[in-house]
């Protein structure tokens, strides 16, 4: 039981994150369709709520960002058959980050480039979706084997379920070590 409590426990800080992440989306996408925010606007050309979605909105990515951070470390200190995944979230987090951020920032940077700005600012942005991208492959690829492992023995795992002994009387999946059925009781050394 404290294996439970410690294992749950342990994973209270995912679930916060998490918490922290929907709440951000929400708040800045209530607030910032309000018709008050909507209406006032800084500087003439951005309004309020387009300042209040980049805070939400950024505040959301950024705690995302942590969130894969924090979970790579957490799968550092442990070993088993997903450890292998602590080389590969940072890359897929990152991905996903810097992709979504392009649209947030022109929440409010949008109203104020100009077409040459705007193609400046969308070659910067393909630029690092594609650092990402090839950050992604790397990391699959230094992984190649251990991804190789777990999808081999899940196979294996598979192949071991297709091939469990099954009631001569019933046809009901049964333990190598069964001597009897648990669905129709009878003896699974007896011809059907």
């Amino acid at each position: 039981m404290s294996n439970e409590t410690t294992n749950s426990t342990s994973w209270d800080w995912a679930v916060r994150y998490v918490a922290g992440i929907v709440v951000a989306l929400i708040l800045a996408t209530a607030i910032g369709t309000m018709d008050l925010f909507a209406k006032t606007m800084i500087s003439g050309k951005l309004s309020a709520g387009q300042m209040v979605r980049f805070l939400g909105y950024g505040t959301a990515l950024a705690a995302f960002w942590m969130l894969g951070q924090r979970l790579t470390q957490v799968l550092r200190q442990r070993s088993g058959r997903w450890s292998f995944l602590q080389h590969l979230i940072l890359p897929l987090v990152s991905l996903v980050v810097i992709a979504m951020s392009y649209t947030v920032a022109l929440l409010v940077l949008g109203p104020l480039l100009n077409a040459s700005l705007l193609n400046i600012y969308n070659w910067v942005a393909i630029v690092a979706i594609l650092a990402c991208a090839v950050w992604v492959v790397l990391a699959v690829l230094g992984q190649s084997s251990a991804l190789t492992e777990v999808f081999t023995s899940a196979s294996g795992q598979i192949d071991i379920a297709d091939t469990a002994p099954a009631c001569p009387s019933c046809g009901a999946p049964c333990g190598a070590t069964d001597r009897f059925c648990s669905e129709c009781g009878k003896s699974l050394d007896a011809p059907a």
